[in-house]
């Protein structure tokens, strides 16, 4: 009887792909709850909300004067191009804020339907099970709830990967291309597939090679081999150049990605300059505690990939090498943490499905024998114990993070004041750089000193950027007129509340006038 219900619902399952609408639906459940708050956790949500505003009114920026000192007022380049495009119909039929927030719950969900599609095209074992363990991570859930790009590009990458291992160029060469337009992190596209290339060309060398150690000329020559992907490079790469070349930015797109992507993201200067928080390390005992069920499952999987490394498929080489190498990138910035959780339970799905599929049982306790045998059930109970604790403490403490966001209307009414008070294209000194998204979104009329990034202020003009530092950190108390509005050329000045020295200063100067305030910051106008 149970036979024939197992293989009823089985039948269920592949006629209407009810696994499939099972795992859309669980994500989307889980990210819709929480996006419930009537908050956004990052201030960048707000700047990605109104660039999607302005696509949707048909609206292409080309400059972008709302930022003075970071040198992309008149080549200016939006790196999110194609993220911000998507946006624009949701923002478009909803109020912007929520039209993010439901956009950020449809892409979160592609992302995890798009890892159990890529589980079962790869007949992964149990892939639902890992599909639950990557919605069980709070890191990742938080991330992936941030209105920001790399969901979408973590759905790119692995396109990436299932073109480049099916030999499917063209669409390879495609979404290479659309990467580019997508979002500044495209570099990660052509360098995971340039690695899965050539890991499996190393493989095959080891395997036709009787020792790898000799016949070094051999196992350097490059033949022409089928099974080796060689012309994958070749329409990554093409499409690469093609959506450098072929973009509504070039040629400035190459000055910004070399800042964006080597002086930002690969130098960056944390150690400098206040830079976004993402951009800090993520301390280990914090990363193994916060993400400790990925960070078990990922221990135990090198174990039995070690164990097991003879049969083990070029994938599990792959997904390996990149959740190790993430895991130490999650070290130096924690933004990292979303590649990391993904690649990690990729991997882990790979190693044990491999370990299960090419050994068999009474060969698996043999090359395990029995000491091995009591660990790895130890382990496994240790985790199903933990799997089922930590499902819940994840999702409540995700959920707490988003709900200790910024508040849908932070700075409306300051910014509103600024909009229906001041001349059009007046330059507003903004104390923090990070105030800087919640103010333009609702208040365009205005142009401000600093935002997005402290790094581009920096560059331009390292002296400059200090003595906007130590004003807003109150160590310059003097000539302050003659440094906001003579230097910067700004009319107001906007601080939150938490610049207590600064604001002491102002109230104190006679050449500022306290204009506007409430419980979230001060206006003050600079006198004539």
């Amino acid at each position: 009887m149970l036979k024939e219900i197992a293989l009823f619902f089985r039948g269920i399952n592949r006629k209407y792909f009810a696994d499939y609408f099972a795992a859309l639906l669980l994500a989307f459940i889980f990210f819709s709850w929480l996006q419930s708050s009537p908050t956004l956790p990052e201030p960048d949500s707000f700047y990605h909300a109104k660039m999607a505003v302005f696509l949707s009114d048909g609206q292409m920026l080309s400059q972008f004067p709302w930022l003075q000192e970071i040198g992309l007022a008149e080549n200016f380049v939006d790196h999110h191009f194609l993220y911000h495009l998507i946006l624009a119909p949701f923002v478009r039929w909803f109020d912007p804020l929520i039209g993010v927030k439901i956009a950020t719950i449809i892409f979160a969900s592609l992302a995890v339907l798009l890892i159990y599609w890529l589980f079962k095209k790869f007949e992964i074992k149990w892939p639902f099970l890992f599909m639950v363990i990557l919605l069980a991570s709070q890191p990742w859930l938080f991330r992936a709830s941030l209105v920001k790009a790399p969901a979408v590009l973590l759905s790119f990458l692995l396109f990436a990967f299932y073109f480049v291992a099916h030999q499917k160029y063209k669409s390879l060469a495609f979404i290479s291309f659309l990467a580019v337009w997508l979002y500044a992190g495209w570099p990660l596209l052509p360098a995971l597939v340039i690695l899965y290339i050539l890991l499996v060309w190393f493989l095959e060398k080891i395997k036709d090679q009787d020792s790898i150690w000799f016949r070094i000329k051999g196992f350097l020559k490059i033949k022409k081999n089928k099974v080796v992907p060689w012309p994958g490079a070749m329409y990554c790469l093409g499409g690469i150049i093609a959506g450098l070349i072929i973009n509504p930015y070039f040629p400035y797109n190459l000055n910004f990605y070399w800042q964006q992507t080597v002086k930002i993201a690969l130098i960056n200067y944390q150690n400098i300059i206040g830079v976004g928080g993402e951009w800090y390390p993520y301390g280990f005992i914090n990363l193994i505690t916060d993400a400790s069920l990925v960070c078990a499952l990922l221990v135990v999987s090198l174990l039995v990939f070690i164990l097991t490394f003879k049969k083990q498929s070029v994938y599990s080489w792959f997904w390996g090498i990149l959740a190790v190498l993430f895991f130490l990138l999650t070290l130096k910035s924690r933004r990292n943490v979303e590649f990391f959780i993904p690649f990690a339970v990729i991997f882990s799905a790979f190693a044990f499905s491999d370990c299960v599929k090419r050994l068999s049982f009474v060969k698996m306790k043999m090359l395990i024998g029995a000491s091995g045998r009591a660990i790895l059930g130890i382990i496994f109970l240790i985790i199903s114990l933990s799997f089922l604790v930590q499902i819940p403490k994840d999702l409540t403490a995700a959920k707490r993070d988003i709900n200790n966001g910024w508040p849908l209307d932070h700075y409306q009414e300051a910014s509103y004041w600024l909009k229906e008070n001041t001349p059009p294209g007046s330059i507003v000194f903004n104390a923090d750089w990070d105030d800087f998204p919640f103010l333009f979104y609702y208040n365009s009329h205005n142009y401000y000193l600093l935002g997005l990034d402290p790094t581009f202020m920096y560059e331009k003009n390292q002296k400059r950027y200090q003595k906007y530092v130590d004003i807003t950190l109150g160590k310059i108390g003097t000539n302050l007129k003659q440094i906001i509005k003579e230097e910067f050329k700004a009319d107001y000045v906007f601080l939150d509340n938490q610049h207590a020295v600064l604001n002491n200063n102002l109230r104190l100067d006679p050449n500022f006038d306290l204009v506007y305030y409430d419980n979230e910051g001060k206006i003050y106008q600079v006198t004539d």
